[in-house]
């Protein structure tokens, strides 16, 4: 069979709309047929273009391959200058959770990883979406810069979800000596209520918990929060606003999950201050 010119663009144009790939925030999780999960919906979901990270601090963003059934595809991540951070990839394993399906625990992949959509014909024999995690940590030595981080998608054509990362001057001081706990919400809880319990300890007074080790979602979550509150604690940051937006969620809970992006922004922006 042969394809005219416009009938070709045709077809190739309808194979890039098929497959899509996206970066979310760590806290918009999705579900195996491409919805937002209810309790993280936000009304008006951040748009992740030039996110900032303290050095020795870590940056988590949702990658989101959407696609119909039967495709294959290679998921790689790619950064310029590529010596100046380090890009791990996690492939996030659906558990149910309440009426839907809630990634959760985590495997690490290599770049470029192999993915098919379904993952499981039996298990998930519906499923159009398949989430990554990209888990970036600055080293402590790294100057304030802007690096260009990318999550490239090859389905016969190449697609890419860019985005630009923000070296800050503040420095995530030494975690080594805290407390390590489980400290997490449940699966099917708000995904930034995990991130809550950092910022009441941190308002109590406590020091922040370091995740164990267990290789989840909201480990990683912990994990990032308790850095933010040793940017705060370093900063000696104990602002009445602080107190205000850690009960934003029960006061406005229309606000979505990531009403903890603006805790995380006023920590950063205080430093600027």
């Amino acid at each position: 069979m042969r394809y005219s010119l416009p009938a070709l663009l045709v077809v190739v144009c309808s194979a890039a709309r098929a497959q899509e790939i996206n970066i979310y925030s760590e806290f918009e999780r999705f579900d195996p047929f491409g919805h937002i999960l209810a309790q993280d919906r936000d009304a008006r979901p951040r748009e992740v273009l030039s996110p900032a990270v303290p050095r020795n601090g870590h940056l988590t963003v949702q990658v989101v391959v959407t696609a119909p059934a039967g495709t294959n595809y290679f998921l790689y991540a790619g950064s310029s200058p590529s010596d100046i951070l380090q890009v791990k990839i996690y492939r996030e394993h659906f558990a149910p959770c309440g009426d839907d399906y809630c990634p959760d625990f985590l495997t690490k992949q290599g770049s470029p990883s192999f993915g098919a959509i379904p993952e499981s014909i039996y298990l998930l024999p519906d499923q159009t979406t398949r989430c990554y995690l990209f888990d970036i940590w600055v080293p402590p030595n790294v100057p304030p810069r802007r690096v260009r981080i990318e999550a490239l998608l090859k389905v016969g054509i190449w697609m890419v979800a860019p985005m630009e990362v923000r070296v800050i001057e503040p420095t995530v001081p030494d975690a080594r000596g805290l407390p390590l706990a489980e400290d997490i919400a449940p699966l099917a809880a708000m995904s930034s209520l995990t991130a809550q319990r950092q910022l009441l300890r941190y308002l109590s007074g406590l020091p922040p918990e370091m995740p164990r080790g267990t290789l989840r979602l909201r480990d990683l979550i912990q994990r990032n929060a308790a850095e933010d509150m040793l940017v705060a604690q370093s900063l000696r940051l104990h602002a009445p606003e602080l107190t205000w937006m850690a009960w934003s969620p029960f006061l406005f809970p229309e606000l979505g999950a990531e009403w903890y992006l603006r805790v995380r922004d006023f920590i950063y922006r205080y430093n600027q201050s």
